[in-house]
């Protein structure tokens, strides 16, 4: 397949040329594999207590019992972000917020024939928002609206209160949503009063905070009936039920009295230009205004000055994101008092005092008690003093993203808090009415600070309340020693995947036999726990706990470590796919890489895959009572495949480069129901920072997205790191670091090559010419000549030909434009023929020639900054041939693509192919597809057989995030993220 021979999602690996090959299609679904699971709770219903939960957008339901029952699914429209069980009328019903498809409507009253009544969207309107954009200047008379993102659900059996992340909160009487035909606006959306909804989102950039995530009725001992959200970044709203009028507000990251959380005890009112001007009245925050001086000001003005909107927006929202909450009222103890619990993300767990309200305003006085630390997300292993001085830099937000505390639910009748870790799994708290006295380890005092000079870090060097060293010293990635000292009663760590939503059983039992717990994996599964004897003094956590039941995401099994099929296959972190003529290869996060045949020996396709070999399902290497190692191959990203070598390259988020065999898994040795185990050895583990130091002078920590080849030399997009060079034939675990050939990027404050996530050589027609194209994140698009290293063999033999943001032409409200400073990312590249096409997140997808690429700078002029902004400057940056952007298509004008990767397919002039009806035809002209993982979006299927020409072909929302594609057999494989895996076909 010319032209493709290096893409990073090649689906012609494999091919002859001359065979006959089928057109992938977008029209249908196959199936959909996996899913994380998000959502639980529970439905008493007669004499038995179920547990309802979603696996991406399947509604599941099993009785609550020690041995795991029957399990009964339906499929809903999207993806099931809540669950509330009511039951109205003699029957029960699940309410499920399902995103951009609204509210859906399920009679479970009968398990085993689950019915859905119907699915509403929910409309919303805003006008007059002001925002500055990524140039930094001020939009404004902006206007939002659509089918709002739903998040959360609430009822008192009468009203329904309705958590819109699009917009705010919406109520409406339950009638109006629970009976078979519901109450509908004329658009078909569901009938809303515009006086029973609140805006509670704040715009000061373009992305807004104040999203709600969680809703909880709640009465207090005088009567008093509020509505306690869990805003986002915004921390904690408190409502009147029947006006929405807000009631109260708490903000960690404006409470100046706590000097424990990411910001200490920063004042935001003495760090703003002016705060009459630049704060918010109603939330304390940074505004617009805020945002425009520090991006213009400060970034691209070079003005020393503080940026708290930045801080905040582009790292330090994630340590202030109230994911859930629940709310208590004491009446004895310390006296009568409301407390609301915050999962707070990477903020810990939060507990906050709500007061009487005043009698003259109704507004409540809301106060910190005091938190628990959430387990840090590793950044690099130690500091490099390097960041990116960008205003744009979202340094290590993938992680950030997911990690910290997820979800809460107290023991009142224990004195006694458990929340849901993403690292710690599940953990318990003691102490829980009187945190501000229980919640600190002794009288505190802990010197935490790892790194003096550097005041944000994520190993938490700000805290002095917990000891937050590992508990086990020779583990690098052990859990924080205060979990397992007092007011900890139990932490159990991962429990089958990343700690996720729960719910506790109404009695909880210190004796075995019983399910006293119920939580999600957000790995995909359920968890049913039992508790046993909550001892501070027993720091055996295996004592403490047993998982009678477990429900896996799929029906598959995988290989265990000793190769036995033993163990349920869980998929919900699918982030990459490539094809060979017979299987597919999956990369799933933390479950590691797994082989599903899609074709059988004849070469015709399976609807069905099934599982055939997996790497073992492990962060870590497992030690086999053989004495036996087999190694994993952990926060699988993607997968690149050499079709001839017989060998796959995996992309992991923490550990570099993992080469697996697949000669036995291409050759038939594992089948369905007996997986092969695929064990990948130290010498095939290409990475530069390892426990014992680093290679190469690399200092962040390995973040490999993409890998493409020339000869023996893997040239490896690095993340911050840039590219980074090794060379296969030598062997990495010698010790010797000779497997680390080259980098460039990672030696300079301001990463040269940003954030790369894609690359893609190109050998010129001459073949003494070999250049990089990168997708270089928020930096932009990159050229780099490798010709010095791959060709000549000079170490480093790297140079930068050119970087830089392509070019934004932004239109004012008179009608003038002028060039802006693009705010988004470039995620993929792929190289077909004369052209470069990349990927863009607010671009969408780009087309440029290679000769416009890499033509020359005039003198003087630097490769990192070939274009200056504002009158009177230069700018020679390429123009795009094309650009494609699905917002444009009808109907696709709220999408806002981030993850955009690609997968080309191209097919010379008399190709023969065979279409969806089986016809043989040959092709007259080359055609050039393309199948894009769209994020959110979907994916897409785009001709661009002319370079100046995209024409979309079909589009299909996925219930996921997109993240990949790969081809083969006429279907369309999709990594979809929490969606698991999709498959389209004619």
């Amino acid at each position: 397949m010319a032209g493709c021979s290096g893409s990073d999602n090649d689906a012609s690996l494999g091919t002859p040329q001359g065979e006959a090959i089928v057109e992938a299609f977008l029209t249908e679904k196959v199936i959909q594999i996996g899913g994380a699971t998000t959502a639980a709770a529970r439905a008493e219903m007669g004499e038995t207590d179920w547990a309802v939960y979603n696996m991406a957008n399947r509604l599941a339901i099993t009785p609550i019992q020690t041995t795991a029952g029957a399990v009964h699914e339906i499929e809903l429209e999207s993806f099931i972000q809540d669950v509330l069980v009511v039951p109205y009328g003699g029957r029960f019903y699940a309410l499920a917020a399902v995103r951009e498809s609204g509210i859906a409507v399920v009679d479970i009253t009968d398990p085993a024939a689950m019915q859905v009544l119907h699915t509403t969207p929910v409309n919303y309107y805003q006008d007059n928002i002001v925002y500055a954009e990524g140039g930094g200047d001020l939009v404004t008379d902006v206007i939002i609206e659509g089918h709002g993102f739903i998040k959360s659900l609430e009822t008192d059996g009468t009203d329904l209160w309705i958590a819109n992340e699009s917009y705010g909160i919406h109520r409406v009487p339950l009638a109006n949503v629970i009976t078979a035909a519901p109450v509908l606006e004329a658009d078909g959306t569901l009938q809303i009063d515009p006086a029973a909804e609140v805006y509670t989102l704040q715009y000061a950039g373009e992305h807004p905070w104040g999203a709600p995530a969680d809703l909880q009725l709640h009465t207090d001992v005088d009567g008093n009936v509020r509505l306690y959200a869990a805003i986002g970044f915004l921390g904690l709203g408190i409502y009147n039920p029947a006006t929405l009028e807000r009631v109260g507000y708490y903000n960690l990251y404006t409470d100046t009295s706590v000097t424990e959380d990411w910001f200490l005890a920063m004042d935001v009112t003495t760090e703003v230009v002016d705060p009459a001007t630049h704060i918010d009245p109603f939330t304390g925050m940074p505004n617009y205004n805020q945002a425009s001086f520090e991006i213009q000001d400060v970034w691209h003005g070079g003005l020393d000055a503080p940026t708290p909107w930045a801080d905040f927006d582009r790292y330090g929202k994630y340590y202030y994101k109230a994911n859930k909450l629940d709310v208590e009222t004491y009446t004895s103890g310390s006296g009568e008092r409301t407390t609301v619990y915050l999962a707070y993300g990477l903020g810990g767990l939060v507990a906050v005092d709500v007061a009487a309200p005043d009698t003259t305003t109704g507004q409540v006085a809301t106060s910190y008690l005091g938190y628990a630390p959430a387990v840090p997300a590793h950044g690099p292993d130690e500091p490099t003093g390097e960041q990116s001085q960008s205003l744009f830099p979202y340094f290590g937000v993938g992680m950030l993203k997911e990690a910290g505390v997820i979800d809460v639910e107290v023991d009142t009748a224990n004195n006694r808090v458990f929340y849901a870790d993403h690292f710690a799994g599940l953990v318990a708290l003691d102490g829980a009415q009187t945190p501000e006295a229980s919640w600190q380890q002794g009288a505190g005092g802990f010197d935490n600070d790892l790194f003096p000079d550097r005041l944000h870090w994520p190993d938490y060097e700000f805290v002095t309340s917990y000891d937050m060293g590992a508990w086990d010293p020779d583990d690098n990635e052990s859990l924080p020693l205060w979990m397992y000292q007092a007011p900890s009663l139990l932490v159990t760590g991962e429990v089958s995947g990343h700690g996720n939503a729960l719910f506790l059983m109404p009695t909880l039992s210190d004796t075995t036999g019983a399910v006293d717990v119920v939580q999600a994996t957000g790995a995909g599964g359920l968890n049913f726990m039992d508790l046993g004897v909550l001892d501070p003094a027993e720091t055996d956590m295996s004592t403490k706990f047993t998982v009678p039941a477990y429900f896996a995401s799929t029906s598959e099994t995988y290989a265990a470590p000793d190769g036995t099929p033993t163990s349920p296959l869980a998929v919900g972190h699918t982030q990459g796919v490539a094809t060979s003529p017979q299987y597919l290869y999956m990369a799933d996060g933390p479950h590691g890489m797994s082989v599903w045949q899609i074709a059988d020996a004849d070469g015709n396709a399976l609807d069905e895959p099934h599982v055939v070999a997996n790497t073992v399902v492990d962060e870590y290497a497992v030690d086999n009572p053989d004495g036996t190692t087999i190694y994993p191959t952990p926060h699988a990203y993607n997968v690149i495949l050499d079709g001839e070598a017989g060998l796959a390259y995996v992309m992991s988020q923490s550990l570099g480069l993992r080469r697996v065999d697949i000669s036995g898994a291409e050759t038939g040795q594992g089948a369905p129901g007996t997986p092969l185990l695929l064990t990948p050895q130290p010498a095939d583990f290409f990475e530069h920072n390892l426990d014992s130091g680093s290679y190469g002078g690399i200092s962040r920590q390995d973040h490999a997205y993409d890998v493409d080849f020339h000869g023996n030399y893997a040239v490896v997009a690095d993340g911050s790191n840039g590219l980074t060079v090794y060379d296969t034939t030598m062997n990495p675990a010698d010790g010797s670091g000779a497997h680390m050939v080259a980098n460039l990027g990672s030696a300079t404050g301001n990463p040269l090559l940003g954030r790369a996530s894609g690359v893609e050589l190109w050998t010129n027609p001459g073949g003494d010419k070999v250049y990089a194209f990168v997708a270089a994140g928020h930096s932009g698009i990159a050229v780099v000549d490798m010709t010095g290293l791959l060709v000549d063999g000079v170490t480093p033999g790297m140079e930068l030909v050119k970087i830089f943001q392509p070019i934004k032409i932004e239109e004012e409200l008179d009608g003038s434009v002028h060039i802006g400073k693009a705010d988004s990312r470039s995620v993929d590249v792929d190289v077909v023929g004369e052209h470069a096409y990349f990927s863009y997140g607010g671009f969408g997808l780009l087309a440029y020639r290679i000769d416009d690429l890499l033509a020359p700078l005039p003198a003087g002029v630097e490769a990192n900054k070939i274009w200056t902004m504002g009158g009177g400057g230069y700018d020679y940056r390429p123009e795009a041939v094309a650009q494609y952007r699905l917002q444009a298509e009808p109907g696709l004008e709220d999408s806002d693509p981030e993850a955009l990767y690609m997968t080309p397919q191209y097919f010379p002039a008399d190709t023969l192919l065979v279409d969806g009806d089986g016809q043989w035809y040959t092709l007259d002209e080359p055609r050039l597809l393309f199948y894009v993982a769209y994020g959110e979006a979907g994916v897409a299927k785009l001709d661009w057989s002319e370079p100046a020409n995209p024409v979309l072909m079909e589009h299909q929302q996925t219930v996921g995030e997109a993240t990949g594609t790969a081809i083969a057999h006429g279907r369309v494989y999709v990594a979809d993220g929490g969606g698991g895996l999709v498959i389209f076909r004619q």
